[in-house]
């Protein structure tokens, strides 16, 4: 990523500006938070690396201000309550400042040799290492799991008072009870936070790039996702993790070795699924389907994606950029090019 200004003329930190505030709107917003990568890279993108840098830095500014704020303000309503404890500040303000330093390195010169998916694996593993010791502390620090089961309990309070009595309550109450809610939640994060960690910086700098306007370093070095095809050598880690998840299955295996197995294993799905989108996308194109329809199609996808049926379509789009090793879906230039 070059440091040349051309997209927003003789004023490329102005947009580090506006984008290092967006960014940090959208991180302490809580709903959203999950997008707050993007507006820092489309100035990578756009800008290059040093007023990507700045708007890294006025993002990560704003987000320790609020986060701080609401840490002083939670601290001082809870006078009588145990002090804020290492792992509740770590887990206030490591997150986006671990998050922005992975999306530097993906910017970053060093490494400018290896294709952008290796990249994101690498990062997306060094996020996972530096998120670790947090999400012990959820499973071992009753506090911790205290707190979480109250937030819970908090949200789902309008729900139950509006479920009434009777047999159907009753169990619906069983259902959401919040301590085995956390608790599931906590075990199953275990097992997909790389993997939820990958989409999140892979996601972020490819969607930013792609957004970064025509001509741009950004756009320039990123592939439309019609295009995009996964390493040939990716097959055999991507067989290999999926064997050791049925093999931890089969043996039952210890939690560790069974969560770094489906972590593995879910992370290179989903770039195999990324591949099978591109497949898709690349078959609408060429049928000569209308853009408004394809736009109508991912939007009523992305809505189905909340009932069975539509699960399975997304978990069948790995398996489709899988087999485009055998089955050339996209013929002009074959695969693993």
């Amino acid at each position: 990523m070059s440091d040349s200004p051309t997209a927003f003329g003789r004023r490329p930190y102005a947009a580090s500006l506006a984008a290092g505030l967006a960014s940090s709107l959208l991180y302490t917003s809580i709903f959203v938070s999950f997008a707050f990568l993007i507006p820092v890279q489309l100035v990578y993108g756009r800008c290059g690396r040093k007023p990507g840098l700045a708007a890294a830095g006025i993002s990560c500014l704003g987000i320790f201000s609020v986060q701080g704020g609401r840490l002083i303000a939670s601290a001082i309503g809870n006078a009588g309550a145990a002090p804020v404890s290492a792992i509740e500040i770590a887990a206030t303000f490591l997150p986006s400042l671990v998050l922005l330093g992975a999306l530097a390195f993906m910017n970053a010169p060093l490494g400018r040799a290896w294709k952008p998916v290796y990249k994101a694996f690498a990062v997306s593993a060094l996020c996972a290492l530096a998120a670790l010791p947090i999400l012990i502390a959820l499973e071992s620090d009753a506090s911790i799991a205290a707190y979480l089961e109250g937030c819970v309990a908090t949200l789902l309070a309008p729900l139950k008072s509006a479920a009434g009595e009777g047999y159907d309550a009753s169990a619906l109450m069983a259902a959401l009870d919040p301590k085995e809610l956390v608790s599931t939640s906590i075990t199953t994060l275990h097992s997909i936070y790389a993997a939820l960690l990958f989409l999140l910086i892979g996601g972020s700098w490819r969607l930013g790039n792609r957004l970064s306007g025509i001509e741009s370093q950004g756009r320039e070095e990123t592939v439309a996702i019609d295009e995009l095809r996964m390493p040939y050598a990716l097959i055999w880690a991507f067989l290999a993790s999926w064997a050791l998840v049925l093999a931890t299955l089969a043996l039952n295996a210890p939690a560790a070795i069974s969560a770094v197995a489906w972590n593995c294993a879910l992370t290179l799905s989903l770039a195999y699924a990324a591949q099978g989108l591109g497949i898709i996308v690349h078959l609408f194109k060429s049928w000569n389907m209308p853009k408004s329809m394809r736009v109508l199609i991912a939007v009523v996808a992305a809505m189905s994606l909340v009932t069975p049926l539509g699960l399975g379509l997304a978990a069948s789009l790995p398996l489709f950029g899988v087999t485009e090793i055998w089955i050339p879906y996209r013929k002009p230039k074959g695969v693993g090019a």
